[in-house]
């Protein structure tokens, strides 16, 4: 592989030139749904590939002819997704593009909650693609590589067969030219996807690989297939590098936090030499760290938000404060967090000031969560003054939620609330099967994402919560 030799702070001002320097240009996506008639569609662009998370970048509501019209503005290629209700897919934008969609969708998993585990995702046609489109391209590589990696993947990955590897690099090159093309986007992603393959072949031969795929002068934020090459080859590194001593981090980390420290230690690893590539590892790492016992929680948060106010790569701060979020709840909807109730009229969850709250998530055919309602009533009786219980409602048709509340309404004595089509709100918490549950508090933080179940524990849980003191002897001279 060839590689230029360049001064880095001319490489980091010409990509700011060509990234952030250019202005924004527009991309439209028209299109028809007429399957999801004045259904809400969003889409949703990914600008952190590191953590994976998207951001809504336009809505619109797809008219009663089941058309649609979605408009945004970019300076490079991005990976997006369409999503209607909890139905998506995903394709890339590139800017000064029109797209015109066809969209369409098994009926039946579009209803579901989770329509991805069956196979439901949103199937689109573009009515303006030829064999130059991006899409067409990458969608042709992928199907190809797929197949191929189901002929060869047994005999690559367990049996390390280094033939099986060379036959299968071959093939694709001889079909899709693979070259290292930084530049090129297309070429990248061919580059890179097929990069899984020598992650698996050369693990023992790091610095091989390291030379392949890192050892230059360009990082691929906006490219899905370098961005997950790069988290599957630097996830848990720090932890692993027999350059990097456990001591050095433990002192670094949980006694005082030392970025400058870890920063310059760090780049003792001849495969961390890259000033940019070492801090995107130490974020990656450091956002792996949190939640784990052996290191300081707290110590990571204050080293996440020193890296992003010191940082000299812009690049790295969307990256840091999706972490930090995600970490806090910070982007939970907080106050803003509001559902209806069945005269449709706004419901905010800070009017449950003072409580932590038990939310079942359920639908109106749902039989298990109509049986589960009548052990609520029961906790509701005994601890309702203790903790909220709110039953909430996901039904894609609203009619069915106030068919429910006249049918039932007066047997439950909690709110029963409906969601208000607020999708993404699902989608952050991982509702993904009913009955679920979660406990938020007043602000819409999530405190525990996986309670106990009124069937099973969820009398446990609340004894051992809230009777604890009752069921002390009042006896003083009573010892345990």
């Amino acid at each position: 592989m060839s590689r230029f030799v360049c001064c880095p702070l001319l490489v980091a001002l010409l990509l700011w030139i060509v990234t952030a320097g250019i202005a924004q240009r527009p991309v439209t996506i028209t299109g028809e749904a007429p399957f999801a008639k004045n259904e809400e569609i969003r889409l949703l662009v990914f600008d952190d590939l590191l953590n994976y998370v998207p951001t809504v970048a336009a809505t619109d509501q797809i008219d009663k002819n089941g058309h649609f019209k979605l408009t945004c503005s970019t300076n490079q290629i991005k990976l997006v997704q369409l999503a209607i209700r909890t139905s998506k897919a995903e394709f890339f934008i590139v800017p000064d593009h029109t797209y015109q969609f066809q969209i369409s969708v098994d009926t039946t998993l579009f209803k579901l909650v989770n329509p991805e585990k069956y196979g439901g995702y949103l199937q689109i046609t573009n009515a303006l693609a030829d064999t130059s489109d991006l899409n067409y391209k990458i969608n042709r590589f992928s199907n190809f590589f797929s197949r191929a990696m189901n002929h060869y993947a047994f005999r690559i990955t367990v049996d390390k067969d280094r033939n099986a590897y060379d036959t299968l690099t071959t093939l694709l090159n001889d079909r899709f030219g693979i070259q290292y093309n930084p530049l090129n986007f297309y070429q990248s992603y061919i580059y890179y996807t097929c990069g899984q393959l020598d992650r698996v072949c050369f693990s023992k031969e790091q610095m091989t690989f390291y030379r392949k795929f890192y050892d230059n002068d360009y990082i691929l934020y906006n490219n899905p297939a370098y961005m997950s090459l790069f988290r599957e080859s630097y996830s848990g590194y720090l932890y692993n590098s027999r350059h990097i001593s456990k001591e050095l981090l433990g002192r670094t980390i949980n006694e005082e936090p030392d970025y400058l420290t870890l920063f310059n230690e760090a780049g003792r690893d001849p495969m961390l030499t890259n000033e940019r590539l070492r801090e995107l590892v130490i974020i990656l790492n450091l956002i792996e760290f949190h939640g784990n016992e052996e290191f300081d929680a707290g110590n990571i948060v204050k080293l996440l938000k020193y890296i992003k106010v010191s940082t000299h790569f812009p690049e790295h701060i969307v990256f840091i404060d999706n972490a930090l979020a995600r970490i806090s709840r910070a982007d939970a909807p907080s106050q803003s967090l509001v559902f209806r109730n069945e005269k449709g009229k706004k419901s905010p969850i800070k009017q449950f000031e003072g409580k932590d709250i038990y939310v079942q998530v359920f639908q109106s055919d749902c039989l298990d969560c109509i049986r589960e309602m009548m052990l609520i009533k029961e906790f509701n009786k005994r601890y309702g003054e203790k903790i909220q219980f709110v039953s909430l409602n996901i039904d894609p048709d609203r009619e069915d939620y106030n068919r429910f509340c006249k049918a039932y309404g007066e047997m439950f004595e909690w709110p029963i609330l409906y969601f208000d089509g607020n999708y993404d709100w699902l989608l952050e918490n991982g509702v993904e099967t009913l009955p679920d549950y979660l406990i938020i508090n007043a602000q819409g933080q999530l405190l525990q994402r996986y309670p106990p179940a009124p069937e099973f524990g969820l009398s446990d849980y609340l004894m051992l919560r809230f009777d604890k003191e009752e069921e002390q002897p009042q006896n003083p001279l009573f010892r345990n």
